[in-house]
């Protein structure tokens, strides 16, 4: 009697593990910022890496999405003057690692719960899909991980009148560990570029 009551136990705090949303729990409204830099003995022992820095800001811009935070990544690669802006949307997803047909959408990341991002082709009008992604963010809040497809849309430099193009990623360039830090290190990307 005992050994069933302790596996329904587990179980039911199994289920409530599994439906926490830490996209909601960990990043308020007023948004979080994530960054990391790469430095010269990470890039040696990474030859095929060409970004250099990342930084991503989350928060929530627009009343009606509240279960779902806005997305700005800034990457600077090795040679380029200009950064790469993506913009687009996170929300909770149990199944955000899983495509349409099932398989995963990045075979390096083996979770399927996670912040299931679309990012964007163009502003304005008809949302278009630009690349879908999954983030996944520490149990503290601390951190995350992106994980990136082999390719994904956005700008070269501020400037969103231009037509967005696909930057196409190499192995070395889809997986990014990214730090916490204070959000006002984000407040310059989130004046840099629009997310609609």
């Amino acid at each position: 009697m005992n050994r069933s009551i302790c596996i329904c136990l587990l179980c039911a705090l199994s289920s409530a593990a599994a439906a926490k949303n830490l996209l909601i729990e960990k990043i308020p409204p007023s948004g979080a910022c994530f960054f990391n830099r790469f430095d010269e003995a990470y890039l040696r022992a990474h030859p095929g890496q060409t970004v250099v820095s990342v930084r991503l800001s989350l928060r929530r811009e627009f009343p009606a999405a509240e279960n779902e935070r806005e997305l700005r990544v800034e990457f600077r690669h090795k040679g380029h003057g200009k950064p790469f802006y993506v913009v687009g949307g996170c929300a909770w997803s149990e199944e955000a690692n899983r495509d349409v047909g099932g398989p995963r959408l990045a075979r390096s990341f083996r979770e399927d719960a996670a912040a299931r991002c679309m990012a964007r082709d163009g502003l304005g009008g008809a949302a278009a899909e630009g690349g879908d992604f999954p983030i996944d963010l520490a149990e503290d809040g601390a951190s995350l991980t992106l994980y990136l497809d082999e390719s994904v849309s956005g700008w070269r430099g501020p400037d969103q009148n231009k037509k967005a193009i696909r930057l196409e990623l190499t192995r070395h360039n889809r997986v990014f560990e990214l730090e916490r830090v204070d959000a006002s290190a984000c407040v310059e990307l989130d004046k840099a570029v629009a997310v609609d």
